[in-house]
């Protein structure tokens, strides 16, 4: 029907409604702690307060992480048989967790229940138990002061100062040679420095040696930090490099000849004065003289040292001579090279060093060949001459 009209009605009614009041036990988080770091593991104790009015037996309390960065156990929830609960009576009960490498320090949500049975036996449950807790920081170090006494073609030693710079202490320190560069060889693998209180810096050496082929230069050195944590489980911190200085290759040792000439057709002792500049002893030093025509080696063609400190000179004689074709005023090269036993107790052979020698005329008034040839043929070729004039 058009136009017609729809009305709404209510109607109240009163009635009595009986409420019974459980005095039943109920709980309350009133702590929680923990001692796990971000990226670690640890435990967490909740303390559980029953607020009711009776007891609870046979209680478990389950805890559960909504927050992917934080797990109890293995899984996001675990519970806990705690027994019984007296009214007023505070309970801590203790959950192994663990926070992921990336979760921010924060505040992360715990909710829970307390699952129970009266004191006439009938169970219950308290839901909606609720709490935070808050990880302690990444466990980190630094590495600073880093010094190097790395070269081309020798051993050396990269030292600095290692602190630990996390919140908590940190036993069984070792600073790790972590680098893939081929060219670096770790003689140590490994330094041990002990173990670190909060703030707590000490120094380090890690001996290294460098290939002969490696450029000189700065490096960047990866190294890893590795520790025990409070439960005695092996850590690795590895966001750590340093910064090394290689110098350039050096000889191993320095030779001078003060005279460097000798006389065409001669012989002479050669005085070499030898130093080393391993920047380590060397001994068992032997070294050896050799040399190319027109110069010859006589019978004293070698020299010895027992031991050579670093820096430290001794004087070689050796034996030269010249044969008579070799032309006054040219200059021919003699070499030498070294074997010796390094600190290690290893046989090493240096490189050959070069010395020019310089041929000179001889001071006994004789002619050298070529001079005496020359002049023969002069005077046989005038007396040709004088004989073709008188015939």
């Amino acid at each position: 029907m058009s136009g017609s009209v729809s009305y709404d009605l209510t109607e109240t009614v009163s009635a009595d409604v009986d409420v019974e009041v459980s005095n039943d036990a109920r709980f309350r988080i009133v702590d929680v702690t923990t001692d796990a770091q971000v990226g670690d593991r640890g435990t967490l104790d909740a303390t559980i307060k029953n607020v009711g009015a009776t007891a609870a037996y046979d209680a478990t309390v389950a805890l559960e992480s909504s927050s992917s960065g934080l797990a109890l156990g293995q899984r996001a929830s675990d519970a806990a048989l705690v027994g019984s609960i007296a009214p007023g009576e505070e309970v801590t009960v203790p959950y192994d967790v663990s926070f992921t490498p990336t979760a921010p320090i924060r505040e992360y949500a715990l909710s829970g229940q307390v699952s129970f049975e009266t004191p006439d036996g009938i169970p219950r449950a308290d839901q909606g138990l609720s709490a935070g807790v808050t990880p302690l920081s990444e466990q980190t170090f630094a590495i600073e002061d880093v010094e190097s006494t790395l070269r081309v073609g020798e051993d050396g030693e990269l030292t600095g100062t290692v602190e630990n710079t996390g919140p908590v202490a940190a036993d069984n320190v070792v600073i790790q040679y972590a680098d893939t560069a081929g060219n670096l060889i770790p003689i140590e693998q490994t330094a041990a420095v002990g173990s670190l209180d909060s703030g707590e810096s000490t120094s380090f050496t890690l001996p290294l040696s460098v290939g002969g082929t490696a450029e000189p230069g700065l490096r960047t050195i990866d190294v890893a930090v590795t520790y025990r944590n409070d439960e005695g489980a092996t850590r690795a911190y590895s966001d750590v490099v340093v910064n090394a200085g290689v110098a350039p290759e050096r000889d191993s040792f320095s030779v001078a000849v003060e005279n460097r000439s000798i006389d065409a057709g001669g012989t002479r002792t050669v005085e070499v004065t030898v130093t080393n500049e391993l920047g380590e002893p060397a001994s068992d030093l032997e070294a050896r003289l050799f040399a190319n025509d027109p110069l010859e080696t006589g019978d004293t063609d070698t020299g010895y040292v027992q031991s050579l400190g670093a820096g430290e000179s001794t004087t070689m004689t050796f034996e030269l001579s010249t044969k008579d074709s070799a032309t006054p005023g040219s200059t021919y090269p003699i070499s030498l090279d070294f074997r010796y036993d390094d600190v290690d107790g290893d046989s090493q052979l240096s490189d050959t060093y070069r010395v020019p020698i310089e041929v000179t005329a001889s001071e006994s008034g004789g002619l050298p060949l070529p001079v005496i040839l020359l002049a023969a043929l002069v005077v046989g070729t005038g007396g040709l001459i004088v004989y073709r004039r008188r015939q």
